[in-house]
């Protein structure tokens, strides 16, 4: 056991193991763990020039004979690190751990790999962060890098992750990637397709799909799912039997100043509540559908007057994403990849939702500056790959419903996808999926799953105060 520790590397290593792996720890997670560090070129097209750490970290298999191929995991975002997020995930991928190592590589720009940063303003209060001009804060964050944001696409960071696939061994290994690492994951199996031996894709962003120009479509459908479903619901429809309504009237009255109570202080604090936060804050709670279960009580106390509770979730959220997220990188592959693909006119895709033209309005902004580096040719072509392929979508997912997954689907033929009706956004962690993923990559093959059980993952109860759902 000293021996191998000093060594740096588990026992059950392959032997073509270049990347030395040593103990560590990471906050909030009791299962062994391993990290190292894998050098590579900052510009590909430079091998010899600047250099850049990939931070890498390995969870053992609990099988003291581990399968030949692990699971490397894919973060979401973009601007994840997967280090962050690894003790989150190990409920939904305990099962493959039993038998198969977990790798989690931080991006390059996240987390310990070069993170891209962006100037931190300071303490503010929630009416000085309103205040805070987008389009000036991506200027002063473009021009605080010290670097080419270029040389941080997606494209360049998968061909990191080969190179970690290769240092450590492997000679092909499994994929799960969730939101913006489903576009990561079919990335790689377009640029090194004999690498892969399955993958999982949990809310599924195909290359066709321009990130932020349907969000208020997807979100419109989301949203209306909560109003329908607290119609047909007794207890919902009887304590809130003008929901809909009550909340185009919050809508309709905005801008307006507001008075509620800060979920960190217990202060109270003033503010003119906009649209474009409000509407930001209730698309983020339909991500999750355990938080769109408070959102008719959240709304018909606002209508009452009492903003704290709807504001309480709204600065919760975004205060727990801005933490986890790397703003450089996220901007980084947004305003290379995708922010040039929004129309000029994106009025068929927003009018007549409650979030408008605000997310593509503000992505427009925010990358009118930011260079834009030249893709591979044929990079939003659809994806085809033969290898085995779960596809997990949430029925009420407020940005990659399952339409999305269908779509990818087409070129992908030996997929399978598999719809959560009462789940949002990330379905891994939910009901049976942990099961279901774990037999599929211990089999390599979606074929022979039972997936009845997927039709027992339902919308949570709504709450009708804050004592919790009725009975």
């Amino acid at each position: 056991m000293i021996l191998t520790l000093l060594l740096g590397c588990d026992q059950t290593a392959p032997p073509s193991q270049t990347l030395p792996l040593t103990p560590c720890h990471v906050t909030g997670l009791d299962a062994e763990s391993l990290c190292g560090t894998l050098s590579v070129a900052e510009d590909p097209s430079a091998p010899d020039g600047e250099a850049i750490d990939l931070h890498v970290l390995v969870i053992p298999a609990v099988s003291p004979n581990p399968e030949p191929d692990p699971l490397f995991f894919l973060a979401g975002g973009p601007g994840q690190a997967a280090s962050d997020v690894a003790a989150t995930m190990m409920p939904a991928l305990a099962r493959i751990q039993k038998r198969r190592n977990l790798v989690f590589v931080d991006q390059r720009g996240t987390g310990q790999s070069a993170r891209l940063r962006c100037p931190e303003p300071g303490a503010l209060t929630l009416a000085e962060e309103l205040a805070l001009d987008v389009s000036e804060a991506s200027a002063d964050c473009l021009a605080s890098l010290d670097t080419d944001p270029g040389l941080y696409t997606t494209p360049i960071a998968m061909d990191d992750l080969d190179a970690v696939r290769a240092a450590l061994g492997y000679d092909t290994i499994n994929l799960y990637g969730v939101s913006y690492g489903t576009r990561a994951g079919l990335v790689y199996m377009r640029r090194h397709p004999e690498r892969v031996r399955a993958a999982i894709l949990d809310g599924v962003a195909p290359m066709e799909m321009v990130l932020g120009l349907e969000f208020a479509r997807d979100g419109e459908a989301a949203l209306t799912a909560v109003f329908d479903d607290c119609a047909a619901d007794p207890a919902c429809a009887e304590a809130f039997p003008t929901l809909a309504a009550d909340f185009q009237g919050l809508l309709d009255s905005l801008p307006r100043p507001i008075t509620f109570t800060q979920g960190r202080t217990g202060e109270p604090e003033e503010i003119v509540l906009t649209r474009e936060l409000f509407v930001g804050g209730v698309r983020s709670q339909l991500y999750s559908t355990p938080f769109a279960s408070l959102l008719p009580l959240a709304i018909t106390d606002a209508v009452a007057g009492d903003f704290s509770p709807i504001m309480a979730q709204t600065v919760g959220f975004s205060e727990g994403v801005v933490d986890s997220i790397s703003d450089g990188m996220q901007l980084a592959v947004l305003c290379a990849e995708d922010a040039h693909r929004l129309p000029a006119d994106p009025g068929p895709f927003v009018d007549g939702t409650f979030l408008g033209d605000t997310v593509v309005a503000d992505f427009a902004a925010m990358c009118a500056g930011w260079p834009r580096p030249a893709l591979p040719d044929g990079y939003y072509a659809p994806v085809h790959s033969d290898a085995p392929i779960l596809l997990l979508s949430g029925g009420l997912d407020p940005v990659t419903p399952p339409r999305w997954a269908d779509l990818a689907a087409e070129t992908l033929p030996s997929s399978r996808h598999l719809i959560a009706p009462g789940a949002g956004h990330n379905v891994a962690p939910l009901g049976c999926v942990p099961r279901l993923m774990a037999e599929f990559i211990d089999a390599g093959s979606a074929t022979d799953l039972e997936v009845d059980c997927m039709d027992a993952i339902t919308r949570p109860p709504f709450f009708i105060d804050f004592a919790g759902p009725a009975k």
